[in-house]
C-alpha cells in the first residue's frame, strides 16, 4: 500500500469511528452540541457582547450607578463590583478560553507524542533519557510551574500556556510510548527496516500515524481538565492580568462578594462547567467506540 493509499484509509477510518459513535452515542451529540456553541461564541462573542468595552475589562464612566446590579433585563447576568456587564464579559471570555485550551493541549499533544515515539523505536540511551525526562515533568504540578513562571517572567498569557504544557505533556508521552513499543514490533515496521528506509521516515509514516489515534482521543477527553487547570492558575492570579475577560478571573473578581453579589462567580463558573463536560462526553464518547470494553463499564454503575 503507498502512502497515498494509507493516508486515505486512515481519513476514512476517522470518519467511519466518528459516524459509528454518532449513531450509536446521545452524548456525543449533546457533547457536540455543547462544544460548537461554545466555539460559537469564542467567534461571534465580541460582536453579540451588549458592551464590548466593558467585557474587555474597562469600566464604564457611570460606574458608581451600575456597581452590583443584580440580572435583569438590561444586564442578563447582572454587574460587577466595578459596574460592567458580566454577560459581555463572559461572552467574550469564550475566545480565551478556548485559545488556552487549543494551545495546551496542541503543544503537549505534539511534544509528547515525538518524545513517546522516539523513546519507544530508538530505545537504548535516547529511551532511557527521554523516559526520565517524563518522570521527573510528572512530578511537576502545574501551580507550582505557573507560580515560577509569574515570578521570572509576569503576567500574560505565556504563563498559563507554558506552566500547563509542562505539566501535561508527559502524560502523552507516556501512552504514546507505550502505543509505540507495539507498533514498533509489527511485521511492516520491521520490514521498512530491513528495506533500508531511514529511522525518521519509518517514525513519522508508520509509527506515529498509526499511535496518533489513540492518543488524540484521550487529549480530547482531557481538554476538560486544561479548562479547569486553566480557570484555577488565572483564578489564583498567576495567569493572565486581572482587567482580561477570562472565566477564572471574572470568577476571582467576585468570589470576595459572592454573598452579595453572587451572579458574578456564578455565571462564569456555569460556563466552565457546562464546556468542560462538553469536552468530557465527546472524549468519553470516542473513547468508548476505540475500546469496547469501556462501553461495559457504564453497566456497573446502574
Amino acid at each position: 500500500m503507498n502512502p497515498l493509499e494509507q493516508r486515505i484509509n486512515n481519513v476514512a477510518g476517522s470518519i467511519g469511528l466518528i459516524k459509528r459513535a454518532w449513531r450509536r452515542s446521545a452524548r456525543l451529540k449533546a457533547g457536540l452540541l455543547i462544544t460548537f456553541f461554545i466555539a460559537a461564541l469564542a467567534v461571534m462573542g465580541q460582536h453579540l457582547a451588549p458592551y464590548p468595552s466593558e467585557g474587555a475589562g474597562i469600566v464604564p464612566a457611570n460606574a458608581a450607578e451600575r456597581m452590583g446590579k443584580p440580572p435583569s433585563l438590561e444586564f442578563p447576568f447582572g454587574t460587577d463590583n466595578l459596574g460592567r456587564d458580566v454577560l459581555s464579559r463572559v461572552l467574550m471570555g469564550a475566545r480565551l478560553a478556548l485559545l488556552q485550551v487549543l494551545l495546551v493541549a496542541g503543544a503537549s499533544l505534539g511534544v509528547g507524542l515525538l518524545v513517546g515515539v522516539y523513546a519507544a523505536y530508538y530505545r537504548g540511551a535516547i529511551e532511557t533519557l527521554l523516559n526520565y525526562a517524563t518522570e521527573i515533568f510528572l512530578a511537576l504540578p502545574a501551580i507550582v510551574l505557573a507560580l515560577a513562571l509569574r515570578i521570572a517572567l509576569g503576567q500574560g498569557l505565556h504563563v498559563v500556556v507554558v506552566s500547563l504544557v509542562l505539566s501535561w505533556w508527559p502524560w502523552y508521552a507516556r501512552a504514546s510510548y507505550v502505543y509505540a513499543r507495539v507498533v514498533a514490533e509489527m511485521e511492516y515496521v520491521l520490514l521498512a527496516q530491513l528495506a533500508g528506509v531511514p529511522g525518521r521516515i519509518i517514525v513519522f509514516r508508520h509509527v506515529l500515524r498509526n499511535v496518533l489515534p489513540a492518543v488524540l482521543v484521550q487529549a480530547i477527553t482531557d481538554l476538560g481538565s486544561v479548562l479547569l487547570e486553566a480557570s484555577a492558575i488565572n483564578f489564583l492570579g498567576l495567569g493572565l492580568r486581572p482587567d482580561e475577560p477570562d472565566w477564572g478571573i471574572i470568577v476571582q473578581n467576585g468570589f470576595k462578594y459572592i454573598t452579595s453579589m453572587p451572579w458574578v462567580s456564578m455565571f462564569p463558573g456555569l460556563f466552565i462547567l457546562v464546556t468542560a463536560l462538553g469536552f468530557s462526553m465527546v472524549g468519553d464518547s470516542l473513547r468508548e467506540e476505540v475500546d469496547p470494553r469501556m462501553r461495559r463499564r457504564w453497566k456497573l454503575w446502574f
